[in-house]
């Protein structure tokens, strides 16, 4: 995703945009709960990490400040909302075996490595400029200006010299694509099904 992209999806979620939202959620949601996971060693607690970030991200969307970008700021939150579980005693930790205390600490180390947050960003970055340039031409450039660029379909229309009904065809073909594409990347790791 690149930058205006990010920018533009950020700009329409504090502007209290569910369907942006929704999309940031698609997005993101799997690979953090699979990132959760794999410091938590619980699908529950991670799944509860991952919603807890988003619905902190809903309820704080009007004073969102994110510097650089969507992907390594959640991965950030989720990070940090790790370190908190990783840092409470548990109830049940006295009934824990040594091994699993042990991989504790060293999951809570791991998640203090700062390339983590540049791989899972790389990744996802990656994932979604390999479903744009799958894109027929002009419906790529039709999803590039709308949703990169940041312009309307109006405006869209007019650069491309298209009809607005275009634009709207050609966005409705891209923001499937891009859903098909996504999910089959992400559905190995499905939480949302």
């Amino acid at each position: 995703m690149t930058q205006a992209n990010s920018n533009n999806l950020i700009y329409l979620v504090k502007q209290g945009d569910e369907r942006a939202f929704e999309t940031l959620y698609h997005l993101y949601a799997n690979n953090l709960f699979v990132i959760a996971k794999s410091y938590l060693r619980d699908d529950y607690l991670a799944e509860e990490v991952v919603q807890d970030i988003f619905i902190s991200l809903w309820d704080r969307r009007k004073d969102l400040h994110i510097r650089g970008n969507m992907g390594g700021y959640l991965f950030k939150m989720v990070k940090n909302r790790c370190l908190d579980i990783l840092r409470k005693p548990r109830k049940l930790v006295s009934m824990e075996d040594e091994a699993t205390l042990l991989e504790n600490k060293i999951n809570f180390k791991a998640l203090q490595d700062k390339e983590a947050s540049f791989l899972l960003e790389e990744e996802l970055e990656k994932r979604i400029e390999e479903a744009v340039a799958l894109l027929p031409k002009t419906c790529k450039k039709v999803f590039l200006k709308t949703k990169m660029d940041g312009l309307n379909y109006k405006q869209t229309a007019e650069e491309l010299h298209i009809s607005v009904k275009t634009v709207e065809s050609h966005m409705t073909k891209a923001l499937k694509h891009m859903r098909l594409h996504l999910r089959e990347f992400l559905s190995c790791f499905s939480l949302i099904g």
